[in-house]
């Protein structure tokens, strides 16, 4: 207030009096410390200050809004992954969910999952994270759509330590980390103890006593094999795989090197052969054009004897929507023949984020699904084999699931360790095992013919 407004001694001493009184009263109300106006003297700054008050308080009490991931999943429905699958994103949620949001799209099988990926990569438009499953990685790699996760590694060094050193070399391509393991696969066969003692066989220590199993099998009254020829020809592959990889030196290195270009190995004739073999005497009658499903149904069912596949097939056993009551008691798991193990690191998540901000929350997703607490959930929901030697079966799932530390042990005994052709083979050569084992069981192929096809397959990726 301006003292020089008033202008008579009598005005001047009321307004001192005045002026004491308002002082007194408005000391608190200036604008700021320093501007030495009175918000009495000017109203419109008062309001001003007020709602940009208003504002920031605003400001810090509205949360922000969580950042949305897309994710597509194959492990839905009947698969066996599903369980481990739910719980993660549940659990996921309750920990994460006030930052970042997964916006689930449930596929559902893996072939239709690999089908929509194949198309949305060709349009660029691929899903914030991944799995790079099946050559997947191979085409995110080369379209330049996905992110190494080396900077976030650098960052969270807990994390790295959690997947392991071999993990991610497994996952390493020039000194990059194009995707995270979930897991570890050690992949041996199961088999009906029961269908074994009526055949008086046990499981095999050679391939060729492994054909005399099937023969006398087969004599018994029972089909020895779950096999399938559909999709990725998975249960058929498994075997292929094995016998390839425990025929000695050179088709051990074959098994275990990324992406071969030459099938014209007598090592690879051999093996398919033998599988033509089972598929024309030792297996179901629709092995052929068959799915996982029919192969899965056909062991769980009691109509084949023997089915390739990994422990996360466990708890299948003794779920009586998928077979009979107390199946999971007849069922036996071996090595194959030359104590053999499919052992290598599934391929994991990849982040397709397009922006800073959704590579960022995608990799917290992944973060969490891959490292101790997401593993521990995938053992105990899905008897899926941790990579960190940190995460061990509870004492309740050893009760539970005693087959599942009985396949651990397995593994840990076998001696020879190689891949899947999946983990190892071009993508156009994972999609050719559907069109070439028709051929090669109907005679319109040799297994020679079918390794010259199959190298002229894995060269058009040069």
């Amino acid at each position: 207030m301006n003292k020089t407004f008033f202008k008579t001694g009598g005005a001047i001493a009321g307004a001192v009096v005045l002026l004491a009184s308002v002082t007194a009263c408005g000391s608190n109300n200036s604008s700021s410390p320093n501007s030495g106006v009175s918000s009495s003297d000017n109203p419109s700054a008062s309001t001003s200050a007020s709602a940009s008050a208003s504002a920031q308080a605003s400001e810090q009490i509205a949360p922000k809004a969580p950042v949305k991931i897309k994710y597509l999943t194959y492990r839905v429905g009947t698969h066996a992954s599903a369980k481990l699958e739910a719980e993660q994103i549940k659990q996921f949620n309750a920990k994460y969910g006030n930052e970042v949001e997964v916006q689930v799209e449930e596929i559902p099988s893996d072939s239709a999952y690999e089908d929509k990926l194949k198309i949305l990569a060709a349009s660029g438009d691929i899903p914030d994270v991944v799995m790079g499953k099946n050559g997947i990685n191979d085409i995110l790699i080369k379209g330049n759509l996905a992110t190494p996760f080396n900077d976030y590694l650098s960052q969270d060094p807990e994390w790295a330590k959690e997947i392991g050193d071999e993990a991610l070399a497994a996952n390493t391509r020039d000194g990059k980390v194009w995707s995270i393991s979930d897991q570890k696969q050690t992949v041996g066969y199961f088999y009906n103890k029961e269908m074994f003692e009526k055949a008086g066989i046990k499981p095999a220590q050679t391939w060729d006593e492994f054909m005399s199993n099937n023969e006398k099998l087969k004599g018994a009254g029972f089909v020895p094999l779950a096999l399938m020829t559909g999709e990725n020809a998975w249960t058929t592959n498994l075997i292929l795989a094995s016998i390839v990889g425990t025929s000695g030196e050179a088709g051990n290195k074959f098994m275990n090197t990324l992406h071969p270009s030459d099938f014209n190995t007598p090592e690879m004739i051999d093996a398919l052969g033998k599988v033509k073999t089972m598929l024309e005497k030792y297996t179901t009658k629709d092995a052929i054009g068959a799915g996982y499903a029919n192969a899965a149904n056909s062991f769980c069912q009691a109509k084949a004897a023997i089915i390739a596949n990994g422990p996360w097939m466990i708890g299948d056993f003794s779920d009586t929507t998928k077979c009979a009551a107390g199946f999971d008691q007849k069922v036996g798991i071996a090595a194959f023949p030359g104590n053999g193990m499919i052992s290598s690191y599934e391929v994991g998540y990849m982040n397709g984020g397009k922006t800073q901000e959704t590579r960022d929350a995608a990799e917290k997703f992944i973060r969490f699904k891959t490292g101790l607490e997401g593993q521990r959930i995938a053992l105990e929901f899905g008897n899926v084999v941790p990579v960190s030697d940190q995460v061990q079966p509870s004492d309740e799932l050893k009760q539970k699931y005693p087959l599942l530390v009985e396949s651990i042990e397995v593994g840990n005994q076998s001696q020879v360790h190689y891949g899947s052709f999946d983990s190892i083979v071009y993508p156009n050569v994972t999609d050719a095992w559907k069109l070439l084992y028709p051929e090669l069981v109907f005679g319109k192929s040799t297994a020679e013919e079918i390794a010259k096809k199959l190298s002229e397959i894995a060269a058009k990726n040069k």
